[in-house]
Order: structure tokens, then C-alpha cells, then sequence
């Protein structure tokens, strides 16, 4: 099963995909969290340890994972519910991480990764921002980025069991039916 939760910046939507994997999870499945943010700035160290704040309580393995997804395959099976927080720091690691910024070979390498996951655990819950409401960018980085962001966002939808936009806090089902046992406002 894989679940699909985008929204904008501080929409609720890493607490809710949290929540969302607990459920899952319930008391048969291992929970695992893979972290994508680098630690870059104060506020990025603010934001990593607001979240592992949050987790500390409940039984998160946690993996530090800013690029190479791959890399993580072996370890996880079909025990697992896996979130991954977040794509849009995953794509930017990846994108940034040389100057070729080529999207056509970055994408699909990317979103195979995150699909052979998807059917390799019990479910894999893809958090992602939404940052497509502000026009179409004129510097070729951003661009780039936004566009590679926009075609991700496009595969695993499209191989999504379940697609949420969160917005205000309440999650928006797009896609699917929504299996999670958590009430819907």
C-alpha cells in the first residue's frame, strides 16, 4: 500500500502521516521513519528536532536518509510500515547534489526507488509540500526543481492506494478510499 500526503508548509501533514502509520502499524508491523532533511541551518536543526521530538515517545526506528533511497531497500520487508518525510527535501538533495540537474535520468531513478519500496513493506506513507500554486519560475534551478517535483508527484500518485492533500489541517482524500481508521473532519 503506499499513501500519498502533499500539502503546503505547516499544513498538518508529517502529524498526520505519522498518525496514519501508527494505524497501520498497529501492534503487528514496525514502525520506521525515513528523515530526508539535512542539517543545514539552525532552523533546519529547530524543524529535525521539533519531529524527533514528537516520535520520541512512540516506537520509531528513524533513518537518516538524504539521498541514495536506495540504499535502505535491503533492510525493510513486508512487517514494515514505512514513512517517508519528506519528497520535496528528498528531490532537492538529490537534484542539488551535482550540476547536472538532469531531471529526465534523476526522476526515474527516484520514483522507482520509492515504488520498489512501496510494494517491498506493508505500507509506505510519502509526505510532500505543494508548491505549484505561485507560476511557472524563470530561473532554470528552480525550475527544474519544480518541474522534476511536479513529475514525481505525478508517478506516485498515479501508484498511490490512497492520495491526501492536506489543507488547513484537515486532509482532502483525492484518491482512493480512506482505510486509516483515523476520523476524517
Amino acid at each position: 500500500m503506499i499513501v500519498f500526503i502533499s500539502g503546503g508548509v505547516r499544513s498538518g501533514k508529517s502529524s498526520f502521516a505519522e498518525q496514519c502509520a501508527k494505524t497501520i502499524a498497529q501492534e503487528t508491523c514496525s514502525l520506521h521513519y525515513i528523515a530526508t532533511a539535512m542539517r543545514t541551518d539552525k532552523e533546519m536543526e529547530a524543524r529535525i528536532a521539533h519531529h524527533q521530538h514528537e516520535r520520541q515517545y512512540d516506537r520509531w526506528q528513524t533513518w537518516e536518509q538524504p539521498y541514495d533511497l536506495d540504499v535502505l531497500l535491503p533492510i525493510f520487508s513486508e512487517r514494515h510500515v514505512v514513512l517517508l518525510d519528506c519528497l520535496t527535501n528528498l528531490w532537492a538533495n538529490e537534484l542539488f547534489r551535482d550540476d547536472e540537474w538532469n531531471v529526465h535520468v534523476k526522476v526515474p531513478r527516484i520514483a522507482q526507488q520509492i515504488k520498489q519500496l512501496g510494494e517491498k513493506v506493508q505500507a509506505l506513507i510519502v509526505v510532500s509540500n505543494e508548491l505549484f500554486c505561485g507560476g511557472v519560475p524563470c530561473e532554470r534551478g528552480t525550475y527544474a526543481y519544480m518541474h522534476g517535483l511536479g513529475l514525481l508527484h505525478q508517478h506516485i500518485a498515479a501508484w498511490s492506494d490512497v492520495a491526501i492533500l492536506m489543507k488547513y489541517g484537515l486532509p482532502i482524500v483525492k484518491k482512493g478510499r480512506w482505510l486509516c481508521g483515523v476520523e476524517l473532519y
